[in-house]
């Protein structure tokens, strides 16, 4: 197993608000959502069906009790069913958390598999591994752990994605577990199906940006999703509370110099840039490996690669003038970067 595979950042836990109960696993997708079982959401809601649900990301530092909403859920599903399937979208995804690499093909019989899971006595999860067998008349695929040692998949598995050491990829999540623990052997929704039900996967290497707060909060991200092959833009700036957002928004915090629209992020056939459309706005580029600023042109661009940041001055504070200095005088202001860490996994690595 790969050493990224090994402590996967695209493993979600999910728990109960109410209570920490972990009820099962969960995915990581392009767009920040998390697929995980219908049945393991239902788990969570407790029996006034109010209860709220937690992802957590176990295998990345800052990762717990992120809030997630339900999106998507199918009403009736049994646990065991290929449409028993939910997507949650947490209010943040923790920094170095990675979207799952789905298969883009299906996986022979034979192949080995791994899934981390959550049984009842391991609420920090362990690995089953085991040997695909192949796919059930109901459209699952069917694993089974090999040999007497080692933890069988149990309940608690469910949600969790279903890693094929030989493509290197995720080929389904874990729905279901034999009734009968001596037979060790689960079921899982397979990646088509996944994504008949949330066409979202369909991109499974995204162009993303990590937002890095100069004011101390959490780095998040935002996927930049693009379709067909012509020009795409997202602008970025301060929201004023109408309905016309900038497509990536920037926490407005008075003291700030973040202008209604900032910049634009654009993309021409695959080849990405940063733009300052916006005169007498200054945006910046720190290219990766490079510790200076590059000045974007006033009306111009620059080209983005994997690992640069548009770096966007923030004010942080106003300190007050020193006592030796006049009594008018100005407050000396502290300034930091809102920094935008591009990431394109796909085209500007190569």
């Amino acid at each position: 197993m790969g050493r990224k595979a090994a402590k996967p950042p695209w493993q979600v836990r999910i728990r109960a608000a109410r209570g920490g109960t972990v009820t099962g696993g969960g995915i990581l997708c392009a767009n920040g959502t998390v697929l995980t079982c219908a049945h393991v959401v239902r788990q969570c809601a407790g029996a006034d069906g109010r209860g709220g649900v937690l992802a957590d990301f176990p295998f990345l530092e800052r990762g717990s009790a992120i809030p997630a909403r339900l999106v998507l859920a199918r009403e009736g599903a049994e646990a065991g069913a290929r449409d028993d399937i939910a997507v949650l979208r947490p209010e943040r995804v923790p920094h170095g958390a990675e979207p799952a690499p789905f298969a883009e093909r299906p996986a022979p019989v034979g192949h080995t598999l791994g899934a981390y899971g959550f049984p009842d006595g391991h609420p920090d999860g362990v690995w089953s591994g085991g040997r695909l067998a192949g796919h059930t008349a109901g459209g699952l695929l069917q694993f089974a752990a090999t040999g007497p040692e080692g933890h069988p998949p149990a309940r608690g598995f469910s949600g969790s994605p279903v890693w094929d050491e030989d493509l290197q990829a995720v080929i389904g999540m874990v729905t279901a577990v034999d009734r009968r623990p001596a037979l060790r052997t689960a079921y899982a929704v397979p990646v088509d199906e996944l994504r008949r039900y949330w066409p979202e996967l369909a991109d499974p290497y995204p162009v993303r940006l990590w937002v890095h707060d100069p004011h101390g909060g959490p780095p998040r991200m935002i996927p930049l999703p693009t379709r067909g092959p012509g020009r795409h833009e997202f602008w970025v700036g301060r929201g004023d509370g109408t309905p016309a957002e900038p497509d990536i928004l920037l926490a407005s915090r008075p003291p700030h110099v973040v202008s209604r629209w900032h910049c634009r992020l654009a993309c021409e056939f695959g080849h990405w840039y940063v733009e300052s459309p916006v005169p007498q706005v200054t945006t910046f580029v720190r290219h990766r490996g490079d510790d200076g600023l590059r000045q974007v042109p006033e009306e111009g661009q620059l080209r983005l690669h994997h690992g640069d940041r548009v770096a966007i001055r923030a004010v942080l504070s106003a300190v007050a003038a020193a006592p030796d200095r006049a009594a008018d005088a100005a407050p000396r202001r502290t300034l930091g970067y809102w920094e935008l860490e591009f990431v394109d996994d796909r085209h500007t690595m190569r």
